[in-house]
């Protein structure tokens, strides 16, 4: 009737916990503020506002004239660059015949150098607008370039509209990457000789109830905080939720001393919290008639996910059953007797 639960002592992953308040951050690179890298006329947006995007992924496009002339003088030059190679070609085996004059052999290789200097040059502005040179090669000329997103994630901000015209480095787009966060912890100058990279924080956030996320400290501030004298603590974790954003405030323990210790349920401590916490246990087996408690003084040590750290200061029977539910009923039972 009262409901007594038995179990053992168990091993458990238990830590002292340092509390600490926060909040999420974006990494340096889960944020991109895209740019053109030349200028021109926004002829067409292809995103809207918290659009899911891929890396590489075209935002706009531009139109302008430069973009067809860059085209142009990327064929011309190729046309070029052959003529130019058999004239060094040929005046270079004039001049190791002692036919030619050194002063040809020295032109036509400065001016096939600078050609293939001007090419691999324009080969390399085309490919950084957007455009691949195999198609221009292949005959084909372009009115306008794309502008793409270097990261996945979500189209944050967008600052154009069609017909703006824009120079290099204006801001057309922001996109952030909530797929990994950082959480921003202030952890109080006394607790911070407790803290190590790779240690394990529980967080919770105030908009999403009973739930718990999972962090692993990552770097650790190297001075004091003159407001709240608090150490600046950043952990990092992977973001499963599309409703957590940056800015959220959050609430963590960060586990420090994490071993592998004998435990009970907190409920199994008669006590706890005073200064002389016990068990209760029985040797007894299920289907007896009578049941005989004897109780042991114990030790408390870290608490976690309602476990709590004991050491016996007995020895327990190897046979004994600890009451870990029901406690408070043969505690009441024993006052009877007294």
């Amino acid at each position: 009737l009262a409901g007594i639960e038995f179990g053992k002592i168990e091993k458990r992953l238990l830590s002292g916990d340092v509390d600490a308040r926060g909040k999420l951050l974006l990494p340096q690179n889960g944020k991109a503020t895209i740019s053109p890298i030349i200028r021109g006329v926004i002829s067409s947006i292809e995103v809207m506002p918290g659009q899911a995007v891929q890396k590489g992924q075209v935002l706009a496009y531009l139109t302008h004239p430069d973009y067809v002339e860059i085209q142009e003088q990327y064929l011309n030059t190729i046309n070029s660059l052959e003529y130019l190679e058999n004239e060094y070609n040929r005046q270079k085996r004039l001049y190791d015949e002692n036919v030619g004059s050194e002063k040809k052999f020295l032109l036509a290789k400065t001016e096939f150098q600078a050609a293939k200097a001007k090419l691999t040059a324009l080969k390399l502005m085309i490919e950084q607008i957007g455009i691949d040179p195999k198609e221009i090669e292949g005959g084909k000329i372009f009115s306008k370039i794309p502008v793409k997103t270097p990261i996945t994630g979500m189209v944050d901000m967008i600052m154009a509209n069609l017909g703006k015209n824009v120079a290099e480095g204006d801001a057309l787009f922001e996109i952030t990457c909530r797929k990994k966060l950082f959480i921003e912890l202030e952890v109080f100058e006394k607790d911070i000789m407790k803290i190590r990279k790779g240690q394990r924080v529980s967080f919770s956030l105030a908009n999403v109830e009973n739930r718990m996320y999972e962090a692993k400290v990552i770097s650790i501030g190297g001075s004091v905080q003159r407001a709240g004298r608090v150490v600046k603590v950043l952990a990092e974790f992977e973001n499963t939720n599309e409703f957590l954003f940056p800015g959220m405030f959050v609430a963590s323990q960060i586990h420090t001393g994490e071993e592998v210790l004998e435990a009970l349920p907190a409920g199994a401590i008669m006590n706890y919290g005073s200064g002389n916490p016990y068990i209760y246990f029985t040797v007894e087996q299920e289907g007896n008639k009578n049941f005989f408690f004897s109780k042991i003084a114990v030790k408390t040590g870290f608490e976690e996910d309602e476990f709590v750290q004991i050491e016996a200061v007995d020895a327990i029977p190897q046979n004994a059953r600890i009451v870990t539910k029901g406690g408070y009923y043969i505690q009441a039972e024993e006052g009877k007797g007294e």
